[in-house]
């Protein structure tokens, strides 16, 4: 039993102006039954990202169905948290008619490389138009978070309740004359995945002493009641890869020594780094991971099988 890399499912062809580039931090939805559709940040000619969709067929992601030809959500206003770039985030389908899309915002700052906070926009077109629920971070700045506060998963828990994943950063790590963000896992609960209270969040996985930062926590839950998580760790010598955890409750994780996702042969487009794997089973129960591979990013999403 393991995964099986497919190979390559979309990258930006570059004809348009919004999408020249990239597309990071992949968060898959099943949209309907013959249908994934992933959502991820596509860049422009600047390197800014705004958030747009691909489908993908269910029974076989290398095989494209439509592209999305505007942003799906677009930069916030200017001055706003989230005025320089928007990424992924989560998708949470509350009900048929509302679809919520968490989102990172960028915004420049004068003295440090940026800062990074949650928003949420909800769809109540199946995920082709969204509308910000409000143009101000629902996860800001905290004391143990003093730059990024960023959602990466979100659940519906049994008693009702939402569970979140989260990345929080408050240094910077200096490497070969470069200033890098620090960060590392945590989790916080909301009775109605809109308000979080940042001081009742936990701090559930730290870098390891190779590692500066390890963050883009995406859980999910297991048949058999326990949870599982992937998070993308980057070293001192600058080699990103993905890990993956275990925990009886999605708060006490163990880190596995499972390699699903080694780099691709040399001349590849995923021989630098495999990174931000986001998993999904489909209606037909076949199993998915979609990730990037070099760049974080910019050569595009690929998407693994897992093989019984």
């Amino acid at each position: 039993m393991t995964w099986r890399k497919m190979g390559l499912a979309f990258c930006p062809d570059g004809r348009q102006v919004w999408a020249r580039h990239s597309f990071m931090t992949p968060s898959p939805w099943l949209r309907d039954k013959d249908t994934i559709r992933v959502f991820g940040g596509m860049r422009d000619d600047k390197g800014i990202s705004r958030i747009g969709w691909v489908d993908l067929d269910s029974s076989n992601p290398l095989d494209v169905k439509a592209v999305s030809d505007s942003p799906a959500l677009d930069l916030g206003a200017p001055g706003m948290f989230d005025d320089n770039g928007v990424i992924l985030g989560d998708v949470l389908e509350v009900s048929p008619y509302e679809l919520r899309l968490y989102y990172v915002g960028f915004q420049l700052v004068e003295k440090v490389k940026f800062m990074a906070f949650t928003g949420v926009a909800i769809s109540e077109d199946r995920g082709d138009t969204f509308t910000r629920h409000r143009t101000t971070p629902i996860l800001d700045r905290c004391p143990e978070g003093t730059f990024i506060g960023a959602m990466h998963s979100i659940a519906r828990l049994q008693d009702g309740r939402y569970r979140a994943w989260i990345s929080r950063g408050r240094g910077w790590q200096e490497i070969n004359g470069r200033q890098y963000p620090q960060y590392d896992c945590w989790t916080v609960v909301s009775d109605d995945g809109l308000f979080f209270d940042n001081a009742k969040a936990q701090r559930i996985i730290t870098p390891n002493e190779n590692e500066y930062r390890i963050g883009r926590p995406r859980a999910n839950l297991m048949k058999d009641g326990t949870w599982e998580l992937r998070a993308t760790s980057d070293t001192y010598s600058k080699q990103y890869s993905s890990h993956r955890f275990l925990s009886p409750d999605g708060v006490n994780f163990s880190r596995t020594e499972d390699d699903e996702l080694p780099r691709g042969e040399a001349g590849s487009w995923d021989d630098e780094m495999t990174c931000y794997p986001a998993h999904i089973e489909a209606s037909n129960t076949s199993k998915f991971l979609f990730y990037n591979g070099n760049g974080m990013g910019r050569t595009g999403v690929g998407v693994a099988r897992w093989i019984d």
